[in-house]
C-alpha cells in the first residue's frame, strides 16, 4: 500500500490530517536532521515568512531523501511560528520554549506579547508529490488574548502544557482559556492549515473529492 508520509512527531498533526486523509494511508516519517534554521537576527515579517517556508520545504527533502518518492503518495511537512510585533514595530518569532528557563520565557511572552493583544500563527506547509513536483504555501491565523490574569498564567504554566508547542500555548487545550477570538483557520493555530492542506491533496490526487 502506497503511503502519505507526515514528516513530523506532532501528534496534534497527526490528529488533524487523520481528519481528512484515511488513517491506514499515513505513515510517520521525521525528518532526520533534527537541527533545522534559525530566526535569529530576522526582525522583518517578509524574511521570517521566507525562511519559515525554507524550514518546511527542507523537511520535506530530508523526508523524500529516506523514502521511495515515486512509490509513495507524497510527502507533507510543515512548521508553525506565532509572530508577535514588537514596540519598535519590528517582529518576534516566538517558537516552542526551550530550556530550564522556560517558564519565565512563557511567562513574558504572555505579559508582553499576548496580554490583551492581537498575534498571528503561520504555518509553512510543503507537500512533494511523487512525480517530484513541489506544492507550497503559508497561511495566517489572528487569534486575540483577553488581558492576562497573573494567577491563572501561575497555574497554566504549572501544568507544563506550553512545553512543545509553538508560541507556549495549546489552543486546542487549556491555552484555550486565554484566547477571546481567532480570525482564520483554528486547525492552523493547532499546527497544520486543513482547509489549506485538504484543497493542496485534492489538486495533488491524494484525497478523491467525488
Amino acid at each position: 500500500m502506497s503511503h502519505l508520509y507526515l514528516g513530523s512527531q506532532s501528534p496534534q498533526r497527526r490528529t488533524l490530517l487523520r481528519q481528512i486523509v484515511p488513517p491506514d494511508l499515513i505513515a510517520i516519517r521525521p525528518p532526520l536532521d533534527n537541527e533545522e534554521a534559525g530566526f535569529e537576527g530576522i526582525k522583518n515579517r517578509e524574511e521570517i515568512l521566507d525562511q519559515l517556508s525554507n524550514i518546511a520545504l527542507t523537511k520535506c527533502e530530508d523526508v523524500a531523501q529516506q523514502i521511495q518518492l515515486d512509490q509513495s503518495l507524497g510527502v507533507i511537512t510543515a512548521d508553525t511560528i506565532v509572530l508577535a510585533q514588537c514596540s519598535d514595530s519590528s517582529f518576534a518569532v516566538l517558537g516552542k520554549p526551550q530550556g530550564e528557563n522556560w517558564r519565565e520565557t512563557v511567562r513574558k511572552w504572555f505579559l508582553e506579547y499576548y496580554s490583551g493583544t492581537t498575534h498571528e500563527v503561520i504555518t509553512a506547509v510543503c507537500i512533494l508529490q511523487p512525480d517530484g513536483r513541489r506544492t507550497t504555501g503559508t497561511v495566517t491565523s489572528r487569534v486575540t488574548f483577553h488581558s492576562v490574569d497573573p494567577q491563572l498564567l501561575d497555574w497554566y504554566l504549572s501544568t507544563e502544557e506550553p512545553l512543545g508547542k509553538a508560541g507556549g500555548y495549546g489552543i486546542q487545550a487549556s491555552g484555550s482559556l486565554f484566547v477571546r477570538s481567532v480570525e482564520g483557520s483554528l486547525t492552523n493555530v493547532i499546527g497544520l492549515p486543513l482547509e489549506w492542506v485538504w484543497s493542496a491533496l485534492r489538486d495533488c490526487g491524494v484525497i478523491n473529492s467525488d
